[in-house]
């Protein structure tokens, strides 16, 4: 669909704000972990399938939407995904506290499942909207601003977050609030601005809703794709699920300086993200790809091996680490819009986005069951080995990309 500058821009920046609510709905839930084991009475596992709970539930429903996700306006089918979002996200901040702390924990993870359910279409939309907006030659740039959406979280929304959660004497239930509250005028800028999509949509025979996934598994390339989006994802979000409570039991951090390892880290990916992005369209995404798939295994050494640290010296590591680790999903997003064609290309963003869902769900499942902290306040054990498996996650991405980028050509 042509757009002129300015209409790509508006959306480009409605779309990296719905990115935005639904990273930092999902990433606020990591660094409360510590608030959340002691008022819950959870161990590291507990915590581990609270986080999974959303990502796990929103690979379900992106599955599902690989069977009807092209035969729909792709702006309608975002709007209503995201009012779903919209109350999911209502409903984790309304969770009664109550003496019963089982119940309590059970609700919890009840609207973390809503939510799920229905923010899980999000990032399949945003990335076909993207796909279909943007030629080739200048998609390295626009996937840049939308993955600035997750420096941003990291920057203003779980600093912020943590704030609010400081200021409230530990209420883990003000941020939900705080994201449902951003969500609504950005629900009612996308109805406005975004354009009717509907090109892709072929009006003379009958959606068949088993075509796209029968063609998606049918094709070599969309199969490693998926495989590709899987091993990424967990070669991220195994240490990133457990790094704030690590950093706090292990590296000795305050709960109140852990907001600014999210600070650094954002500043550092938003000033970087521009910079991999126009690297991508330069140079090649399968070339940006490698390298920084391959510089990115340094940092997750390093930081899954610290001990008592410095804040300032974990401020720099994690910089680097958040630089790294999240600037190879650019290329990584541009090689996998890639390879689709334009007809079903919702359905299998959705399937992608449902891998990439629940492989961040089954990341903090398995970093939860690998890491061990026999007293809730003493030290987590075994957190350098899933260091190990997320560097092995890192490897086999690799060498699953040249395999696509053969396939591709």
């Amino acid at each position: 669909m042509k757009l002129t500058k300015k209409q790509e821009q508006i959306v480009l920046i409605t779309l990296a704000a719905i990115q935005f609510t639904n990273i930092v709905d999902f990433m606020i839930m990591m660094p409360m972990g510590d608030l959340l084991k002691r008022d819950l009475h959870i161990n590291p596992t507990g915590f581990g399938w609270l986080v999974s709970a959303y990502g796990l539930a929103a690979g379900i429903t992106a599955f599902i939407g690989v069977f009807y996700l092209d035969s729909l306006d792709r702006k309608r089918a975002l709007l209503v995904a995201y009012l779903g979002f919209i109350l999911g996200t209502l409903s984790s901040a309304i969770v009664p506290t109550t003496t019963n702390l089982e119940l309590n924990y059970a609700l919890f993870i009840g609207t973390r499942v809503f939510t799920g359910f229905t923010g899980g279409l999000l990032g399949g939309l945003v990335m076909s909207i993207v796909a279909d907006v943007f030629p080739m030659e200048r998609r390295g740039r626009a996937m840049a601003t939308i993955t600035l959406a997750f420096s941003f979280a990291s920057v203003v929304g779980v600093p912020i977050s943590l704030m609010l959660v400081d200021l409230f004497d530990g209420n883990w239930h003000v941020p939900f609030y705080l994201v449902a509250g951003l969500a609504v005028p950005f629900w009612i800028l996308a109805g406005i601005y975004l354009p009717r999509l509907r090109d892709h949509l072929d009006t003379s025979k009958k959606f068949q809703p088993l075509e796209t996934i029968s063609y998606t598994f049918s094709n070599p390339a969309q199969r490693s794709a998926l495989l590709f989006t899987i091993l990424l994802v967990l070669g991220q979000f195994t240490i990133i699920s457990m790094l704030a409570p690590f950093m706090i039991s292990n590296v000795k951090l305050e709960q109140e300086e852990v907001k600014y390892m999210y600070l650094v880290g954002g500043l550092c990916t938003v000033m970087s993200s521009i910079l991999i992005g126009k690297f991508v369209d330069k140079l090649g995404r399968f070339r940006v790809f490698q390298f920084f798939a391959l510089v990115s295994i340094v940092p997750i050494f390093v930081n899954t091996h610290l001990s008592e640290t410095p804040l300032w010296l974990v401020l720099i590591l994690s910089g680097i680490f958040f630089i790294f680790v999240t600037g190879r999903m650019i290329p990584a997003n541009t090689i996998v819009s890639g390879v689709v064609n334009p007809k079903y290309r919702a359905g299998f963003m959705s399937l992608n986005s449902a891998a990439q869902s629940l492989a961040s769900g089954a990341s903090a499942a398995i970093a939860g069951m690998i890491v061990v902290q026999p007293d809730v306040n003493g030290p987590m054990y075994h957190y350098d080995t899933v260091g190990y498996v997320a560097i092995s996650f890192t490897f086999l991405a690799v060498l699953v990309m040249i395999r696509l980028k053969k396939i591709s050509t």
